[in-house]
């Protein structure tokens, strides 16, 4: 739970609005060239009588003390500013090779209208910068919805992470009404392990599924935070 005077004791998150002021001096929030296609294919679309509605804010954004989660998929978020910019921020896996980049954005944004959920972009709301992407994560292959996290080198150690991930938790549990969902950790990934035993996650079975990034992936289990509190502690390793 985060603890801030400006969020609600119940639900550490709250549902934001009117994203232009945090994003506008980052670009962000702009007429981007892709905004500026969908904005022109709109034009010639109705020219034909063809309906192309401008959907508008149809996403959620979740708030902290330090950081706004805000979706890929939301119509005046710049992706391509946040993620396939020459130096853009590097926290998605593909970064290295742009043509698998920009597969991974487009996977990205595309999961959450199929979903109807996916990864937030994670917003530093001091400087508007990208940080990383935090959020539920099913893509096909996987075993279940996964909570998936990433962020950059420098937004390490703050504490960021485990804020965003309580918030999107929350979200998860309270307004979306889920009873549990799942983190699959490698055995060696001693950081990713750290924050899911901060955040109250417990340690299953070991998975494998074809798509795994590695072959030696743990459950780990999330709960609200009442079914939490009920779990036996774990003192020793899962076989």
């Amino acid at each position: 739970m985060i603890t801030s005077p400006t969020l609600p004791p119940f639900a550490g998150y709250a549902l934001a609005r009117g994203l232009t002021p945090c994003f506008r001096t980052c670009g962000m929030i702009s007429q981007s060239s892709t905004q500026e296609q969908t904005a022109t294919a709109r034009a010639a679309a109705v020219k034909k009588g063809v309906d192309m509605p401008y959907t508008g804010n149809r996403f959620p954004s979740l708030q902290t003390r330090r950081l706004q989660l805000v979706s890929p998929a939301e119509a005046g978020f710049d992706a391509h500013e946040a993620f396939l910019r020459i130096g853009a921020p590097r926290f998605i896996d593909a970064a290295d090779d742009p043509d698998a980049l920009w597969w991974s954005v487009a996977t990205i944004i595309g999961h959450w209208h199929l979903r109807g959920y996916g990864l937030f972009a994670v917003i530093e709301r001091s400087t508007g910068r990208p940080v990383g992407l935090i959020g539920p994560w099913f893509p096909k292959g996987w075993p279940e919805p996964e909570l998936s996290w990433h962020l950059t080198e420098d937004a390490r150690g703050k504490g960021y992470a485990s804020e965003a991930a309580e918030v999107v938790l929350d979200w998860l549990f309270h307004e979306m009404k889920w009873s549990t969902v799942a983190s699959f950790i490698p055995e060696d990934n001693d950081a990713s392990i750290a924050l899911a035993q901060r955040i109250g996650a417990r340690p299953e079975q070991l998975v494998s599924f074809r798509l795994a990034p590695a072959d030696n992936m743990r459950t780990w289990r999330h709960y609200p935070a009442a079914r939490r509190l009920e779990q036996p502690s774990v003192t020793e390793r899962l076989q």
